[in-house]
């Protein structure tokens, strides 16, 4: 049982870095590096955990810095390069107008959604059409029965 379990893993990380590399073709065909990508996805999660604090809109570049691991210029020069690609926006803090608070443009979030259709939905229809029925009926089983264990 333990090899059939190290096996499983196995394959669920091979899994995982496929898809990851997925995401980093399709981010590249629209001139996005992996950064640029990887911030754009880091500033959406952020903007939802901000969702229901009504009062701040986007993080400001420190709070981004600090979360990313990286120096604020850093976080500056790349939000800079967003920007001028018209992903992102910086808005003045109504209380402070010292900090600018960073934002997903209409473009970014569609980008951003886009990059996710084109990797994970079409590749993986495209990969379990491929499949066949009683592999795919087996697979489906055992999600089904992977995410009843993790609720």
């Amino acid at each position: 049982m333990d090899e059939k379990v190290d096996e499983a893993i196995e394959w669920w990380n091979k899994l995982n870095k496929t898809l990851h590399l997925k995401h980093h073709e399709a981010a590249k065909k629209y001139n996005l590096s992996l950064e640029q990508f990887h911030l754009l996805l880091e500033l959406e999660e952020m903007e939802h955990e901000r969702s229901e604090d009504v009062l701040q809109i986007g993080p400001s570049v420190g709070e981004i810095a600090i979360r990313k691991g990286c120096a604020p210029h850093t976080i500056s020069e790349r939000l800079s390069r967003l920007q001028k690609k018209g992903l992102v926006d910086r808005v003045k803090d109504q209380h402070d107008l010292r900090i600018s608070r960073i934002i997903l443009t209409k473009k970014g979030k569609g980008i951003i959604d886009q990059i996710r259709h084109e990797s994970r939905d079409i590749f993986l229809k495209n990969l379990f059409e491929s499949m066949d029925t009683n592999s795919l009926n087996d697979l489906v089983e055992g999600l089904r029965e992977l995410m009843k264990k993790l609720e």
